[in-house]
């Protein structure tokens, strides 16, 4: 059902520009991996998007290792990989590379703590803000947020999609094998080469069937394809300024409520641009209470939900925006289940981390999705119905805000 004010048609004519503008953003700017150029247009593009609309637009640089998070399979299957001749050569040592492995592991893809940036050459990155002022006195203010950038292609998605978690998981195993392998070797004093048969020369010879899977991870990274990212995540950046555009089209003013649209760079190098755009303004925020609302691949109705926990499931979202969402998504129709991330994160994340009272939205299936970080995430999975949807969202929680505020109880 329409949200007062606005009817099908004026939505759908927003769903359909943010189609046309993401297949034009593609087709102009080229690869848009964190810190590139292609980056760097297309941000430019939305920023002259939205000074269109009579807005003050900002692009704000920061540094950024553009390939470093994404080179932490390839990291950790090599460390693995220097583990395996140790173990025969010197046996001690062995374990070394392998704790190094499942450090770097932990740390990236875990926690997000990126102990391999210093590593890895810098390129510069960039933020894109606007902010539209309330009619009167601001009392409230709403980050409204989706990412411009691309990841570099998951090689083995690509070629066998139906298969794909097992590559993965093998990676992890045959990591975890010489792990284990190389620590009780270590540990125990044992020698693969004193020409008897025994455990320590068995246990090497089964690390030779755990090289497949390190194989998987030298080479589960394609840095020479940058994948088009309509879905992930020029959907969600094209569904903030989207909203930029309607408010402005039909009028529409909050009363007390700042609406901040935010379009962040490096989000694929690991919550990056989120990161940098925090640091750079949350003491500001503290004159108003401030909110956020993260979207990240709009592209299946059926999946559309709002996002409780984040990165790996590990960070929770507040629960008062969680319901917020809800709560506007039963006023236009749409039941919102809750959902979590159960491997990887949005920059919900790093706003909930940074203790800003945050929820995400989202609408891909997580199994993963077939388009997931390979090359079919092109215009051809844009759902106009999402995005329309989407958008009817975005409306009913940002005059539900400016309304009421946060709820103060959960729904």
């Amino acid at each position: 059902m329409p949200i007062p004010g606005l009817d099908n048609d004026q939505l759908r004519a927003c769903a359909d520009y943010s189609v046309k503008t993401i297949g034009h953003i593609i087709e102009r700017f080229g690869p848009r991996p964190p810190g590139s150029d292609g980056e760097r247009k297309c941000q430019e593009f939305l920023r002259d998007e939205l000074a269109e609309l009579g807005l003050s637009p900002v692009v704000e640089t920061f540094p950024v290792a553009q390939k470093a998070f994404m080179a932490m399979p390839m990291v950790c299957a090599a460390l693995a990989t220097l583990a395996v001749p140790l173990y025969w050569l010197a046996p001690r040592l062995s374990p070394v590379p392998a704790l190094l492995a499942l450090v770097v592991c932990v740390c990236e893809l875990v926690f997000y703590k990126h102990i391999l940036t210093p590593f890895f050459p810098k390129h510069e990155s960039r933020n894109l803000w606007a902010a539209i002022p309330p009619a009167g006195e601001t009392k409230r203010r709403i980050i409204l947020g989706g990412h411009a950038d691309v990841a570099f292609e998951w090689r083995f998605h690509r070629l066998l999609p139906r298969i794909f978690p097992l590559f993965p998981a093998l990676t992890i195993l045959s990591v975890s094998f010489v792990l284990l392998s190389t620590l009780a070797i270590a540990l125990f004093g044992g020698n693969a080469l004193t020409g008897e048969r025994d455990l320590w020369f068995w246990l090497g010879v089964i690390q030779f069937a755990a090289l497949p899977g390190l194989v998987c991870g030298l080479f589960f990274t394609d840095f020479t394809v940058a994948v088009p990212g309509a879905g992930d995540n020029l959907s969600g950046s094209l569904a903030v300024v989207a909203l930029a555009r309607l408010l402005k089209a039909e009028g529409i003013t909050l009363n007390n409520t700042e609406v901040v649209v935010l379009v962040t760079g490096s989000e694929e190098a690991g919550l990056e641009g989120a990161r940098a755009f925090i640091n750079a303004h949350q003491q500001e925020w503290n004159d108003v209470e401030t909110i956020c609302v993260a979207y990240d691949t709009l592209c299946e109705l059926e999946h559309l939900a709002v996002y409780v926990g984040d990165l790996n499931g590990r960070v929770r979202h507040d629960p008062r925006v969680c319901a917020l969402v809800k709560e506007a998504g039963a006023a236009c129709g749409l039941d919102l289940p809750e959902a979590v991330i159960p491997l990887g994160a949005s920059d919900g994340a790093a706003f909930t981390q940074a203790g800003i009272p945050t929820a995400a939205v989202c609408a891909m299936d997580h199994a993963p999705a077939h388009f997931y970080h390979n090359r079919r995430d092109d215009v051809e999975v844009l759902s106009e119905e999402c995005l329309a949807q989407s958008l009817r969202l975005s409306v009913a929680i940002v005059e539900a805000y400016d309304a009421q505020g946060l709820p103060s109880e959960t729904a």
